[in-house]
């Protein structure tokens, strides 16, 4: 059997994607420029042009410029009939574009271009109305991310400063890991709606922040008496989702330790997540106890600047601080620390813990100050209950918090 030339696959390739391209054009703009036959035609010109001149791109931009100038004149006779759109013109010199793509071997840029093209033609109606959907200040969060992860991160430089070891891009690189998860989190709420029960209030904000969280659901429960169980298991289901965030961080940044800390941190929190829902979904009258989110907490933005650049000063007086006290003071030093700051705010701690892994600190000795700063952290969040919520939620919540965290330092000693 003859063996194929090496350019078949890529020709075929053109073809289809061509064919593709050109049947999604022929049913929603058939007045176009072209259609199931005009498209394959542009596609194989710019495939010939680099596949039968492979030393040179001066006959494939040659014919760039034939194809730019045919678009141009399609699109003026398009302006003349009253139609503004430029759709299919683009998606002309995009065939074109794949063309060369395939006849230089770059299969794998022709298929995903050519797939996301015909979808994004496709989809034309389902994208316009998102766009006309999205509240704007919406996409200006959007762009807080990119600004964060896309612009600064890349600039930021990667090396070590001072004696401490700091290092501004693994320090930005914090910030953009928790406001992503933060981002997630804010988006899931947008799109299932604060409203849709106490369960799915509690997991989701568990994910961005389960201490806001407690607050604004012990707030909640004054106004709803005869739900205190349900409030008390939503407030224990959002810490359940903070001993998995916590996990995902550490994985992301300290990988042993996560490791070190799997068995524990996965079964705290699906343990706790399951007890949190049985409280949710006890009882007759379940569904008549809502969460509706009031004020500056329930409708937090995650990413706004001041908040970044606050966490970002405050892991860095954390990072410096753990490792003089880990220096002067040793792994009891360290470990009151810990216990100190699970009373503050348990992330910046946490993930600077990561940075300061070393020869000065054990890692069986971080995993256990990740322990007890988690576990004050969840006493903190019972105190909050009572002060914040009903008597009954309140005590209900300080009891099973506090009882998680004894039995996650225990269970840590013990295995």
């Amino acid at each position: 059997m003859a063996q194929l030339p090496p350019e078949f696959f890529g020709f075929v390739l053109t073809l289809g994607l061509s064919l593709l391209i050109g049947f999604e054009r022929e049913e929603h703009e058939p007045e176009g420029i072209g259609g199931v036959r005009t498209f394959p035609i542009i596609g194989l010109a710019g495939f010939l042009l680099i596949a039968g001149f492979p030393d040179t791109a001066i006959p494939f931009a040659l014919g760039l410029v034939v194809m730019g100038g045919l678009v141009a004149l399609s699109h003026w006779f398009s302006l003349q009939q009253g139609e503004a759109g430029i759709t299919t013109e683009t998606a002309a010199l995009l065939i074109y574009a794949i063309g060369g793509c395939s006849a230089k071997g770059l299969f794998w840029i022709a298929i995903a271009t050519g797939v996301v093209a015909v979808i994004l033609l496709q989809e034309k109606r389902l994208l316009e109305g998102l766009a006309t959907a999205l509240p704007r200040h919406e996409m200006r969060t959007l762009l807080r991310f990119l600004l964060l992860a896309a612009v600064i991160l890349p600039v930021v430089p990667n090396r070590s400063f001072t004696p401490y070891g700091i290092n501004p891009f693994k320090l930005w690189l914090v910030v953009v890991a928790v406001s992503g998860v933060s981002y997630i989190s804010y988006l899931l709420r947008l799109w299932w709606g604060d409203d849709r029960g106490l369960m799915l209030a509690g997991l989701l904000g568990g994910a961005y922040s389960s201490t806001v969280t407690t607050v604004v659901l012990a707030r909640q429960s004054k106004e709803e008496g005869g739900c205190s169980r349900r409030f008390s298991g939503a407030i224990v289901a959002a810490t359940g989702m903070m001993y998995i965030r916590l996990w995902i961080l550490l994985l992301l940044f300290a990988a042993p330790l996560a490791y070190r800390l799997t068995w524990l941190f996965g079964g705290l929190g699906a343990a706790t997540i399951a007890v949190g829902a049985l409280l949710v979904h006890s009882g007759a009258g379940a569904a008549d106890c809502d969460f509706e989110p009031t004020g500056k907490q329930g409708k937090r933005n995650p990413l706004e600047m001041n908040s970044a650049f606050t966490f970002a000063v405050i892991f860095l007086a954390v990072l410096v601080a753990t490792r003089i006290v880990a220096e002067r003071f040793g792994d009891t030093g360290v470990l009151m620390m810990a216990a100190v700051m699970g009373a503050t705010d348990v992330d910046p701690f946490i993930l600077g813990l990561t940075q300061t892994i070393g020869p000065g600190l054990d890692i069986g000795v971080a995993a256990f100050a990740v322990v007890i700063a988690s576990a004050v952290n969840n006493l903190m969040k019972g105190v909050y209950a009572v002060i914040f919520g009903s008597p009954r939620t309140g005590r209900l919540s300080l009891a099973l918090l506090a009882l998680l965290g004894a039995a996650s330092v225990a269970l840590y000693l013990l295995f």
